[in-house]
């Protein structure tokens, strides 16, 4: 009983591991600039947490805030916010601050 237990656990924790990467992957896969990570990250991440946290409470509701419910609403958001974590620390191009330096009109003026 306990090894079929483990093995629902294994899969569930799986199946849940892999349905945000794919979802957070395609936050990247369809941007307008997807090898900025920054521009996702300020652009898509608030949106996708509100989504989340919208679709973590109904679960919570729904089964009336049972404790496994309950952490696995937490172990979903924590697991969320590693993949971000994980997607932008390995970021391979590097961003400078200072994105366009203005000339002069007139250089040679004094």
């Amino acid at each position: 009983m306990l090894g079929l237990i483990l093995i629902a656990i294994f899969f569930g924790v799986g199946f849940t591991f892999l349905i945000l990467r794919i979802s957070i992957s395609s936050m990247f896969w369809f941007s307008k600039k997807p090898n900025d990570k920054m521009y996702v990250f300020k652009n898509q991440f608030p949106y996708y947490m509100m989504v989340l946290s919208a679709i973590l409470a109904t679960i919570l509701i729904g089964f009336d805030f049972a404790f496994v419910a309950s952490y696995y609403a937490l172990g979903v958001y924590c697991f969320a916010l590693l993949i971000w974590n994980f997607k932008l620390k390995h970021c391979k191009k590097t961003y400078t601050t200072t994105t366009r330096l203005i000339e002069q009109h007139h250089p040679n003026l004094p």
